[in-house]
């Protein structure tokens, strides 16, 4: 038995860190995509955008996914497949669960693996629009940080993020 905690920074709208929190607690509580026992918005670790150093934690925070995606990539080069040709012939498995996790961040569906996510755009990266918007009204934008607690009946901690197979508290 074991527990698992998962730590992402959610840029997103809002006129001050109470707002934001709620926006974010009602996202995590909507979502099918990640189920955490517990969601936790971590105002000493969260920064508004008029904060000078927002842009530089923005910046870390997309770095941090793309390390992600870099990192699954060598996996799936360990794994044989160097070439687009060499996804054709890709099997349910170890392999086409990473490619799916590499999809998922290249595509805006928030995930465990997810350690930047724009809740405005629906996305992993960020706009020139929205930069845009943010350098206009920097007082209004705002990255948490959130910490996804997760305490597992299960040996693997791991089990409790399956969404997909998720049958619900009342279902059991």
């Amino acid at each position: 038995m074991g527990n698992l905690e998962i730590s992402h920074d959610i840029l997103l709208e809002g006129s001050d860190f109470e707002s934001c929190r709620k926006r974010v607690k009602r996202f995590f509580d909507r979502t099918m995509l990640i189920r955490y026992d517990e969601v936790l918005a971590l105002e000493n670790e969260s920064i508004s955008g008029s904060e000078k150093e927002f842009w530089t934690r923005l910046q870390e925070s997309l770095a941090a996914n793309h390390q992600v995606i870099g990192e699954l990539l060598e996996n799936l080069e360990a794994e044989g497949f160097t070439t687009l040709e060499d996804l054709q012939g890709l099997e349910k498995g170890y392999v086409s669960k990473i490619f799916h996790t590499i999809a998922h961040l290249l595509d805006g569906f928030i995930g465990i693996d997810s350690r930047f996510y724009n809740l405005e755009e629906d996305s992993h990266g960020i706009s020139r629009d929205l930069q845009q918007k943010i350098l206009a009204a920097p007082q209004n934008y705002w990255i948490l940080r959130v910490k996804g607690r997760i305490g597992s009946a299960s040996e693997d901690p791991l089990d409790a993020l399956r969404t997909f197979e998720w049958k619900g508290k009342n279902n059991d």
